[in-house]
């Protein structure tokens, strides 16, 4: 209807368009939209900036952003948040999918012809010729000239501690945990997203104990924990392995703190239970939750049935993970595992008989390494790499040392188990026939 109406030519309401579609994830018509604009101004750019950085691909957000600065716009401290949040999304997803964003055309987006080199073109600066970058180095970057410009990160008329906000984001999921707590430790005000940023981003990176000192501090600074912050909080008890002080938590939340928990409370909780071998509490956390059990909250119950080895709990897990994602691979490959380790053939042979019926493919594994800024990426049983021979001569060095030690490989992945028991599944197959 805007589009149709006199408001088509408004700049301000097609811009809020924008961040209409952005909000509802409709990426494409956010592009649509800005394709379609005569007149843009510097909030439309950030409405789709935002939008890239919210809904995906974060590596678009960083090309807007470009496009930006070669249209003579210089950013806000709205822009550069986005930016910053768009490289931690770019280290996120590195984690995922062995992938870098190019951004060698940012650093000379309009830097030299600006009159001023303020903490815009300081920033457009920041991200200059590094030809393949990582978000990291972009999130340093852009973080220097904050610095540079003045920015401490505290409340008021012109507040900037969502600026710091995105920073500890940033270097948390980046892994880099010291930046990260730098930042938190030197901002001037925080609020209670800093503090969910920093509890939530020590408890991904493993530090449990730190997580629930800040946390500890939070309330003896009288800041109100919300749901996000117990998802930290129960997530380091987890990593930290103290069952106990999770229970306490996960009670705290309705006795001292008023927080109904959600289902991904409950499944945090049955990854603290799984993790310590409290497979039935676990269980009957599950089957008593005031809402529907999910994916997320059976896949803990399953991985931990694999590490302790119960059998029975596990197949329950896992036909209950099915029936939610019948073509999840997951599910199939674990429990798989879980009867070839203990020699029951029969079902091994069952289980990949309903996968191949569903049309169901394990997907390979993926590891890499990043050497002199550049990303290696290794799938199970790849061939393609230029120095394969090297590799695996490697490799093959290293099995056999870590053999002379007692090393015994397990079946704890697909590919291994392929390796190593085919001619037991053979064996049982023709005696089955026989």
């Amino acid at each position: 209807m805007v589009s149709k109406s006199r408001y088509s030519t408004d700049v301000f309401m097609v811009s809020a368009l924008i961040d209409m579609y952005s909000k509802c994830g409709s990426v494409a018509c956010s592009q649509d939209v800005f394709s379609g604009m005569i007149e843009r101004n510097l909030v439309t750019w950030n409405s789709l900036i935002t939008c890239y950085e919210q809904n995906g691909p974060a590596s678009e957000a960083l090309e807007v952003f470009v496009r930006m600065m070669n249209s003579g716009l210089e950013p806000d401290v709205v822009t550069l948040a986005n930016v910053v949040s768009a490289c931690a999304s770019l280290c996120a997803l590195k984690k995922k999918a062995c992938k870098f964003v190019p951004v060698s055309r940012v650093s000379e987006a309009g830097f030299d012809r600006m009159p001023v080199r303020n903490v815009v073109s300081e920033t457009s600066m920041a991200i200059r010729k590094t030809g393949r970058t990582t978000g990291l180095q972009l999130g340093r970057q852009a973080h220097a000239h904050f610095l540079k410009q003045g920015f401490r990160f505290q409340s008021g008329a012109d507040s900037d501690v969502f600026v710091g906000n995105s920073l500890i984001v940033m270097y948390m999921k980046c892994g880099s945990v010291e930046d990260g707590s730098r930042v938190f430790k030197n901002m001037m005000e925080r609020d209670c997203v800093s503090w969910n940023a920093i509890i939530v981003g020590f408890a991904q990176n493993g530090y449990g104990e730190e997580a629930l000192e800040i946390f500890r501090k939070m309330l003896e600074c009288g800041e109100k924990p919300d749901h996000v912050t117990m998802i930290g909080v129960l997530c380091a008890c987890s990593h930290a392995g103290l069952v106990e002080e999770g229970r306490l938590y996960f009670s705290s939340m309705t006795k001292n703190h008023s927080l109904i928990p959600e289902k991904d409370h409950y499944s945090c909780m049955v990854d603290l239970l799984g993790r310590a071998g409290c497979l039935k509490e676990a269980r009957n956390l599950i089957e008593t939750m005031p809402m529907n059990p999910d994916a997320v909250v059976w896949g803990p119950l399953l991985a931990a049935c694999k590490v302790h080895g119960k059998i029975e709990m596990g197949k329950h897990a896992a036909e209950k993970l099915l029936e939610i994602e019948p073509r999840n691979s997951g599910p199939y490959v674990l429990l798989s595992n879980m009867y070839a380790e203990v020699g029951r053939w029969g079902d091994v042979v069952r289980v990949r008989k309903v996968m191949r019926q569903q049309g169901v493919i394990k997907q390979p594994g993926c590891s890499w390494i990043e050497v002199e800024r550049k990303v290696n990426v290794f799938l199970a049983k790849d061939k393609r790499h230029p120095h394969k021979n090297r590799i695996y001569s490697g490799l093959k060095m290293l099995t056999e040392q870590m053999k002379l030690v007692g090393y015994i490989s397990d079946a704890n992945d697909f590919e291994v188990y392929d390796e190593q028991s085919k001619s037991e599944l053979r064996s049982w197959m023709d005696a089955a026939v026989g």
